[in-house]
């Protein structure tokens, strides 16, 4: 079987999966709310790309199964980041899941975001990062993060943090607001200045990346979403999960529209 799309095929693009350890033995794993929003309102068909252990972090994986796709997606995850890994995949850590600080870290899944991103970025394709997708672009770009908004600036801890008190549906309602650059790349996928968007996220930006361009951001000044200076396509992140209600929400349906169109723009681009 061939992932290169034929001119009536759906563009295909690869979506990050995350590593679990249960009863000793790794898996790959990740929420159906992204393929199935990818499908019915980017138009787009997946690939679930596998996380990359550390001796197989020099392997070109990207190179092999990157070439062959549309657009990559960054997904968001419960797991903190761990910057030296993905500024970094081919470093060996000595733990791959346990943080320091008493959270979970993902370090497959931060070798896979770094081969990913890096070849998506050389490839020119479309990019959408979703929560901790946002994150791994800005760490990636040499940007940096808040360990805990908790510890950040009063408040602003409660208003991201998930809501455990609440049914895991309400906990993805709209949260908060953000305000949307009016010259960036959001606003004419938004098409407003102000949004409500959901939250559930501890870590945030702490420092945006050189490369990266502000397009939103929440009233105590996190930033909310930014996109790659000078794409040659749409390559953004948001820092919300447009994934979970969009098929009742209109600027998840746009957001996702949009990425499945600069995807199907740059499938076209390769055929000619």
């Amino acid at each position: 079987m061939t992932l290169q799309s034929s001119d009536n095929a759906r563009a295909v693009v690869g979506v990050t999966s995350n590593r679990l350890l249960v009863d000793g033995v790794h898996r790959d794993w990740l929420r159906q709310k992204y393929l199935k929003a990818l499908l019915h309102h980017a138009g787009v068909a997946c690939v679930i790309l596998p996380t990359i252990d550390a001796e197989d972090a020099r392997l070109e994986v990207g190179l092999a199964i990157m070439g062959a796709l549309d657009g990559l997606v960054l997904t968001g995850d419960e797991s903190n980041i761990d910057p030296a890994v993905l500024k970094a995949p081919a470093s060996l850590p000595p733990a791959d899941q346990q943080d320091v600080d008493g959270g979970i870290r993902d370090r497959p899944r931060d070798r896979l975001s770094a081969v990913a991103i890096g070849s998506a970025i050389a490839l020119g394709m479309p990019i959408l990062g979703i929560c901790r997708g946002l994150q791994e672009l800005n760490v990636y770009f040499g940007g940096t993060l808040h360990p805990s908004l908790a510890e950040w600036r009063l408040g602003s801890g409660l208003m991201h943090a998930e809501k455990p008190d609440r049914p895991r549906d309400r906990q993805y309602d709209a949260a908060h607001s953000v305000r949307i650059s009016p010259d960036g790349a959001l606003f004419p996928i938004a098409r407003a200045n102000e949004a409500q968007v959901n939250s559930l996220h501890n870590q945030g930006i702490e420092v945006l990346a050189a490369a990266l361009r502000r397009e939103a951001w929440a009233a105590d000044g996190l930033v909310e979403a930014a996109s790659v200076i000078g794409a040659p396509t749409l390559q953004i992140g948001v820092q919300w999960h447009p994934e979970w209600h969009a098929s009742t929400d209109l600027l998840s349906q746009r957001l996702f529209t949009a990425f499945g169109e600069a995807c199907v723009a740059y499938c076209q681009t390769k055929k000619h």
